[in-house]
């Protein structure tokens, strides 16, 4: 009698989570690019609109060159690193919910997310994982703080698209500390602008709570 042979589980593919760490991917390979182009789009830019000082007068043709350079040096930077916060809160926001489904199904649970009151689905996630689950959401040190700032950050560039005076004071004063602690933000006379720094910053941030938190719930279930 042949025995049959049993397969090597060492190679069985995981796709738990599969979708989480491909959207992760994305947003962080879409990071990298801009961080490529960007100097390619600002000369680009450039001269486009240094045509249009043919002709001016020497004081117009100063302001106008002014207006250039803030435009090319901060403006564009802004508009195109601010909607990576966006999508690395989504990523991280719905991914953490994502594994929560999960987590409830092994434990049996009846309660959702959902199903408790928070003024977020930050806020319920974070208390579902502590109260429900019991299963730790971060473990890594100094991780929640950061967390917090780009949800902040993510906030003023959803809402208001960094304009200062639509961000609320206490918001504000929580980006100006890090400001004045830590560096990484610029706040403008008329916004808030996130340098590539900071975005890496927040983005490394994301990345390993992420890979951190999927690696316990499987190593567990």
């Amino acid at each position: 009698m042949i025995e049959e042979s049993q397969p090597d589980m060492s190679f069985v593919i995981d796709f738990r989570f599969m979708e989480i760490e491909a959207e992760l991917s994305v947003t962080l390979d879409h990071l990298s690019a801009i961080d490529r182009q960007l100097p390619a789009i600002q000369k680009s830019e450039r001269e486009r609109l240094e045509l249009g000082l043919e002709g001016l007068e020497p004081d117009e043709w100063h302001g106008t060159l002014q207006w250039i350079d803030e435009f090319i040096e901060d403006v564009l930077p802004r508009l195109h690193y601010s909607p990576v916060l966006v999508q690395l809160w989504a990523v991280f926001e719905s991914g953490i919910i994502e594994i929560s489904k999960y987590l409830q199904r092994k434990e049996g649970q009846s309660l959702t997310v959902d199903d408790l009151r928070g003024n977020s689905d930050y806020e319920r996630a974070q208390k579902y994982y502590r109260e429900v689950l019991r299963f730790p959401l971060i473990e890594i040190e100094g991780a929640k703080e950061q967390l917090d700032l780009l949800l902040v950050a993510r906030n003023a560039v959803a809402h208001s698209n960094g304009r200062i005076e639509a961000i609320k004071p206490a918001k504000l004063e929580r980006i100006r500390k890090w400001e004045k602690e830590r560096g990484g933000v610029l706040i403008g006379q008329y916004h808030v602008s996130f340098p590539i720094g900071f975005v890496k910053e927040m983005a490394h941030n994301v990345q390993i709570v992420l890979e951190d938190l999927i690696k316990r719930v499987k190593s567990t279930y």
